[in-house]
């Protein structure tokens, strides 16, 4: 009797782990950096056709019904292992703009509306986000900045994720070689 019960145990324990995903985490493609004055997202390509790049208000208080974002599609140019993309910049040739003004799930509870982000202000902040979603709706962690803190991206450096609350600086080469290997 003692050893059915131990063996009904262990398979109900087994079943439970079975759901759980153990796969790869998602990766975070882009990093910040300061290009000639002007945000920038340093985005890793990793053999990719197209990158989404994202950014939107991300205050950690806000109750609004609203989402302030800009987004856009790159195509980079062939074998690029990396692209910058001006955030919030003129649309380039090879880029599609994928922001629209409009309201999710209108009439219902919930809902809200959908804005372009066209400036970055001071007292608010932002995430930026180029990454391919996990499995089950796991993301990867989004770069945190507000305002102050491009003032203190050096050149050559771009402030990562560190975790989903903390970011970092390394050099744009060891952020692209640590998101693509070292191909």
């Amino acid at each position: 009797m003692r050893a059915g019960a131990l063996t009904i145990v262990a398979v109900l324990g087994l079943s439970g782990l079975s759901g759980c995903y153990l796969g790869p985490d998602p990766i975070q493609f882009a990093a910040l950096a300061v290009v000639d004055g002007k945000p920038t997202a340093f985005v890793a390509v990793c053999g990719r056709s197209t990158v989404d790049v994202e950014v939107y208000r991300n205050d950690k208080d806000d109750y609004t019904n609203t989402l302030l974002t800009w987004s856009v599609t790159v195509a980079p140019p062939d074998r690029a292992r990396s692209v910058d993309v001006e955030l919030l910049g003129a649309v380039r040739p090879g880029w599609r703009l994928t922001t629209v003004r409009h309201t999710v799930d209108e009439g219902q509870p919930g809902s809200f509306e959908v804005i372009p982000l066209t400036a970055f202000e001071p007292g608010h902040r932002y995430a930026l986000d180029s990454s391919d979603p996990g499995p089950e709706g796991s993301s990867a962690p989004t770069v945190l900045f507000t305002v102050d803190d491009l003032t203190k991206v050096p050149d050559g450096q771009v402030l990562v994720p560190e975790d989903h609350d903390h970011s970092k600086l390394m050099t744009r080469e060891a952020f692209a070689r640590d998101r693509c290997g070292a191909g």
